[in-house]
Order: structure tokens, then sequence, then C-alpha cells
């Protein structure tokens, strides 16, 4: 045994066969996930990465019932001055941060 880890030289080299196989397969297994860095990616498997992948398209869209005002204040999702009542507090009149008279969704001056 000369080599520092103690194992035999045949197991080694077949550990370096194999090493070097799988090196051209790794790249063709990634799936990239639309925001997500190379760390989070090595840490994750190929059959982890695909599923996620998969229920993310297969996921509905958040996707308003009408484009009527009127009608969005009646069910509840913006309230009287066009601002978002759940979620992002953007307005749906002017499709901005503020309303028509330039005052945010807490009626501050922006």
């Amino acid at each position: 045994m000369g080599n520092s880890h103690g194992l035999k030289s045949n197991i080694v080299k077949k550990q370096a066969a194999a090493r070097k196989l799988s090196k051209g397969k790794k790249k063709s297994f990634q799936v990239y996930i639309g925001s997500e860095n190379p760390q989070t990616r090595k840490n994750q498997s190929y059959k982890d990465r695909t599923h996620y992948l998969e229920n993310k398209k297969n996921f509905p869209k958040k996707k308003l019932k009408t484009k009527n005002p009127e009608s969005l204040m009646e069910q509840g999702i913006i309230d009287e001055r066009g601002f978002f009542v759940k979620g992002k507090k953007k307005n749906w009149l002017t499709k901005s941060m503020v309303d028509k008279k330039g005052l945010d969704f807490y009626g501050m001056p922006r």
C-alpha cells in the first residue's frame, strides 16, 4: 500500500475510471430551474430538479377572472383606490405603485 488513503491500487484505478466516465454525463443531466445558483443545483439531485421543474410548469398561473375594476372591487380583490388587497402593494388602475393622486398604498406621497 504505497498510497495515503490505504486502498488497493486496483480499487483506486476503478474509482478513477468511474470518475472519468461520469464527467461528461453530469452536464447533460443538469436541468436549469429559473432562479437557482450553481451551489443549490449541486446540492439537489437530478430527480428532485426535474420534479421541481414539472411541478412549476403544471402549477396554475395567478390570473384575474376579469379586468373590469368595478367587479374586482366587488370581489374584494382591489380596494376603492385601486390597490390590491393581498400581495403586492400595486395599483390596478394606474399599473404602478401610486394611485391617481400620487399617493402610495399607505397614503404617503412618493
